[in-house]
């Protein structure tokens, strides 16, 4: 920009940073042909002095000097130079701050350790611009019209009660992409951001009310092809003698460009150069942040510290350059083994930062740092060489370690070194209880995944007795796992694990093919019919291929669809009821009977009951343990037996240990039991046993 020199007064007692401003104004009369003259004061004294003997084009101004501070310093600046456009420098960066000081007559304002050329350059010229602007709305009409035309910022005039536009400028259509035709048919309404618009009405009320006399600050206007364009507004009322307003005066100007900048800076400023990480500054607010919400919500958070291991050889070996496409490698599968809420900065060389807010134990981390890990295990292809690179990881945890971020912190870079001292390649957390649980979890996760590849699954039969006649009338099949190192375990120590990990469906099949076989071996010729009881998990249930997996199995064994009963938990048969029955149905068509299972801790209502195609209700155990002792247990069951049997579903008790309970059972009228009085679950082998006693009935399925 060639022209004459701009005089500028500088007032600032700090000599650093006034060397800073004229080196800066030096860069800009050589990158823009911008000339400047500067004059350069310590004290708020000296520069009142200077502008009176001197006219100046603007005054970039420090807020806080040895002799004033504050908002009385630009007051006194005001009152010796009216006429001056001011650039406030200050340390603030608080928006309260920024709005009181534009309230109050500055042009503009620069936040000192922000500053940077480009942005120096254009506060000057935009206060110098802004402050005439000012002084041309208050002349003439016909004045102010040649200044509406042709000034080079937006300007408007609106209805201030329906923000209809009653003049538009060519500057505001050129920045909006409108012909002042289209403008003049909207409301100003219509070209704020929808994020913006309940600030805007706020602060619009305000003006109205005469709580402020100019609505000043940057807002987000909607060009006409949809996109975002920053403005910075100053938006004044003209009233009536009786201060009613007539008109509202807007003067818009495009500052998109220096958003972009600010935003630039502060990108800059918050992430790591090379892999756009956060870095660790921002990272830490961010983790202020999530203990916040986890200490409200009563959360844990995993804090992961991430080293590479002998990550120096890369380096030395083939030079930092291939070290930085490493990094930049390692940054990108540590993000996609991450969920959406998780954060990972890169907070050194080599070293990297994780948080994992809102897990539910402390043992979740490590399958986080596991995945991790086991993504090192491809080869870096890196500088036209192959490489093997692996990584060590500390694990701590809030709040269980602490609740201190800093301390977290440092005890994952402990559970680091202590990885790396095991023989790297690895996780540890700093609690060594949660590390231990953490590595028998994944050990037992590894071992479930092949335990049917090798055949460590076995079935065991529970007898289900006719509470009449005291014949055995079915059997629940209960799968158990014969763990080669903890020995035989029961359900409740793997049926989680294999739910969580997906395993479920895999052994439910497994365990439904076992029992059609075996069930279909027990019967022969000599023995009669009965019935089987297969539990089906919510997974496999919800499967949309069920059906056709069952009848498969059936059709595979010979086993008769009528003596397979399958049984459900109460919750699962109150889900999405219209799936549920639709699916029941399609099972029960085939010949198949249903049973839900520990009835009674749900919330099953008699119209979903009626709904389904429901043979059986299995009473829940919890029930039948006090029934000797509390009444209302008792009338839980007289009243559950009575609404089943008026639905024409049989009544099944479980959890019978004493002839007493079993007694209670035959005069409510239960029908069936099972439970220790009558056998523990057994292994097929015994259970086939009693067959050879002839203590079954025929299957009420079969006819």
């Amino acid at each position: 920009m060639a022209g004459p020199a701009l005089k500028i007064l500088l007032v600032e007692d700090n000599p650093a940073d006034a060397a800073l401003i004229e080196v800066m104004l030096g860069d800009i009369e050589r990158e823009h042909g911008q000339r400047y003259r500067l004059q350069m004061m310590g004290s708020i004294s000296e520069g009142l002095r200077a502008l009176a003997c001197e006219t100046f084009d603007a005054v970039l101004l420090d807020f806080e000097l040895p002799d004033s501070g504050g908002f009385d310093t630009l007051r006194r600046v005001q009152e010796a130079a009216p006429g001056a456009p001011i650039v406030a420098l200050t340390g603030h960066s608080d928006e309260e701050f920024a709005a009181r000081a534009i309230a109050l007559g500055v042009q503009d304002y620069l936040i000192k350790g922000k500053i940077v050329s480009d942005l120096l350059y254009r506060a000057i010229l935009y206060a110098i611009e802004r402050k005439k602007s000012q002084q041309l709305l208050k002349n003439s009409e016909e004045r102010f019209r040649a200044f509406f035309e042709l000034t080079g910022v937006g300007a408007f005039q609106a209805d201030p009660r329906g923000g209809r536009f009653i003049l538009v400028n060519r500057s505001l259509c050129k920045i909006m992409g409108y012909g002042s035709e289209e403008l003049m048919s909207l409301s100003f309404a219509d070209i704020i951001h929808p994020d913006d618009q309940t600030d805007h009405l706020r602060e619009f009320g305000m003006l109205l009310a005469g709580e402020q006399s100019q609505y000043d600050t940057d807002k987000r206007f909607l060009h006409k092809d949809g996109r975002t364009v920053w403005v910075h507004l100053s938006l004044t009322l003209l009233r009536d003698q009786k201060g009613l307003p007539l008109r509202a005066i807007g003067i818009v100007q495009d500052i998109t460009g220096k958003k972009s900048a600010e935003e630039e800076i502060r990108h800059i400023a918050n992430h790591d150069a090379l892999t756009g990480l956060p870095n660790r500054r921002l990272f830490i607010e961010l983790t202020r942040l999530e203990m916040a919400q986890a200490g409200r919500n009563r959360e844990k958070i995993a804090f992961l510290f991430l080293d590479m291991d002998r990550f120096k050889n890369v380096n030395d070996t083939l030079g930092h350059g291939a070290g930085d496409e490493m990094l930049v490698e390692v940054a990108s599968r540590i993000r996609n083994n991450l969920r959406k809420s998780d954060t990972v900065a890169r907070v050194g060389g080599d070293e990297f930062n994780i948080i994992l807010p809102g897990i539910a134990r402390a043992e979740d981390g490590a399958e986080i740092a596991s995945k991790i890990v086991e993504s090192f295990q491809a080869p870096f292809f890196i500088a036209g060489h192959e490489l093997r690179m692996t990584a060590s990881i500390g694990i701590s945890v809030y709040p269980d370690d602490d609740t201190d971020m800093d301390t977290l912190f440092r005890y994952a870079d402990i559970a680091m070194y202590h990885a790396k001292k095991r023989g790297r390649n690895a996780y540890q957390f700093y609690n060594p209880a949660i590390n231990t649980r953490s590595i028998e979890r994944m050990t037992m996760e590894g071992r479930l995944r092949h335990c049917i590849e090798r055949n460590e699954l076995l079935v065991y039969y529970q007898p289900q007795l006719d509470v009449r006649t005291g014949k055995i009338v079915c059997a629940e099949s209960l799968v158990r796992w014969d763990h080669p190192g903890m020995g035989l375990l029961e359900p409740a120590s793997f049926v989680p694990l294999a739910e969580e990990t997906g395993m479920i469906s895999a052994i439910d099949l497994w365990v439904l093919n076992a029992v059609c076989w075996q069930a279909k071996a027990w019967m022969g010729a000599e023995n009669p019919s009965f019935c089987v009881t297969v539990n089906l998990s919510a997974r496999l249930f919800q499967d949309p291929g069920l059906v056709q997996k069952i009848s498969q199995i059936l059709a595979g064994s010979g086993f008769p669809a009528g003596c397979l009963v399958l049984e459900i938990t109460e919750g699962m048969a109150m889900c999405h009821i219209e799936h549920t029955a639709e699916r029941m149905g399609k099972l029960a068509g085939m010949g198949m009977q249903i049973s839900i299972d520990d009835f009674g801790k749900g919330y099953s209502s008699l119209t979903c009951l009626k709904r389904l195609p429901i043979g059986r209700l299995k009473i829940d155990r919890s029930f039948i343990k006090d029934i000797r002792t509390d009444p209302d247990d008792r009338a839980i069951i007289i009243a559950l037996t009575a609404m089943a049997h008026s639905l024409r579903m049989k009544v099944v008790a479980e959890g019978v240990e004493t002839e007493d309970q079993l007694e209670f059972l035959r005069q409510a009228g239960c029908d069936e039991m099972q439970g220790y009085l009558i056998s523990r679950p057994l292994p097929a082998e015994e259970f086939g046993k009693l067959f050879a006693e002839g203590k079954f009935t025929a299957c009420p399925g079969v006819r």
